[in-house]
């Protein structure tokens, strides 16, 4: 029988993976809605609010592991990127992956002390965050098939993009239509 530690992991891990996809799709979706002059306000603390869970959940899949009976993994094995033995490649890309995602977090919150331009530069970065934790999820984790999580994150993105105005001309319909 597998131990509870183990579905815990997995379980933390899908959940924090699933917040980040949301506030992923959040934050397109907020950019194409301000790009067409509309008011995004509760979307963007709804944004937040899903990227914060899915930091603490990461926080909590980190925890698990530390405390797995299986599978023994040391701080160092966590935080330091590649110098684990078990899943070197996979465990170094989720341990970047998490600093990336620090990162977001902390600066979204300081962003009026660093500026926009600066914040909007660095969250600019997390697409590589967003591949970063799903080749982690992709190379260590059960749960999902390739195929599965390909059509789960292409789909949304395609559609988002063609929510993007191609031209001048339909940006300048869209804020007519206000």
């Amino acid at each position: 029988m597998e131990s509870l530690e183990w579905y815990a992991i997995r379980a933390t891990g899908v959940v924090a993976y699933l917040l980040l996809y949301l506030a992923a799709l959040t934050g397109l979706y907020s950019a194409v809605q301000k790009k067409r002059k509309k008011k995004v306000n509760n979307l963007l603390h709804f944004h937040e609010v899903v990227s914060d869970w899915s930091l603490i959940m990461t926080a909590g899949h980190l925890g698990i592991l530390l405390i797995d009976a299986f599978m023994k993994f040391s701080w160092s094995d966590i935080l330091i990127p590649f110098s684990g033995s078990y899943e070197t490649i996979s465990m170094g890309l989720g341990s970047i992956g998490f600093y990336f995602l620090i990162v977001t977090i902390v600066t979204s919150k300081f962003r009026k002390k660093i500026g926009y331009q600066r914040w909007q530069k660095l969250h600019a970065l997390n697409p590589i965050l967003y591949i970063l934790v799903t080749a982690h999820g992709l190379m260590s984790g059960t749960d999902f098939q390739g195929t599965v999580l390909a059509v789960f994150n292409i789909v949304p993105v395609v559609l988002m993009l063609g929510m993007f105005p191609s031209d001048k001309k339909k940006l300048t319909e869209g804020k007519s239509a206000i």
